[in-house]
């Protein structure tokens, strides 16, 4: 949640073909991400080059498959978060406060200039395991916090508190 992670998405290696070939693989591919903490720049990723060169491994190919995007925050204590934390509270359900992330998505899109635009991350809601073969969302409203009814119903009451909020300042750094 703190340190910027490595991840190994997938690895394949060696003969995958029908019937076996009991030889060694001359040849292992792995797809990675790295997702960056607060203050990290999406150009320090480059450091991952020299690290493997400075252990002699300058044999390994990268090949950047995407941009990547850089790091966003919100503070807990902004009119949005406080929107969000107040709709929570109405609905009475235990809320848990993270200080970031542990994944990454495109926030910054948004937040950096030339938009500067608020973003909050948070709902109703229970599922499990996200991004894995098993991950799930309730449906009925039997689950901890709801189901599908009380999350839709929690992010309405998320935007009329937001629509509530009279500093309307950021928007004047939008370019529509």
């Amino acid at each position: 949640m703190f340190s910027p992670t490595l991840n190994i998405d997938g690895l394949w290696s060696g003969y995958t073909g029908p019937g076996s070939k009991t030889l060694l693989p001359h040849r292992m591919t792995v797809k990675m991400d790295i997702r960056l903490v607060p203050e990290m720049q999406v150009e320090k990723t480059s450091l991952v080059r020299e690290h493997l060169d400075k252990h002699g491994f300058s044999e390994i190919k990268i090949r950047r498959l995407e941009e990547g995007y850089g790091w966003a925050r919100m503070s807990v204590n902004s009119p949005y978060s406080k929107a969000m934390l107040k709709a929570l509270g109405e609905f009475k359900v235990e809320v848990e406060v993270w200080p970031t992330i542990a994944g990454s998505a495109p926030f910054s899109m948004f937040a950096a200039p030339p938009l500067k635009l608020p973003f909050i991350v948070g709902g109703m809601g229970h599922g499990g395991l996200a991004h894995s073969p098993n991950e799930y969302l309730v449906i009925g409203e039997g689950g901890p916090t709801g189901g599908l009814i009380a999350m839709e119903k929690s992010f309405a009451a998320i935007l009329d508190n937001i629509s509530a909020i009279k500093d309307e300042g950021w928007f004047k750094n939008c370019s529509v």
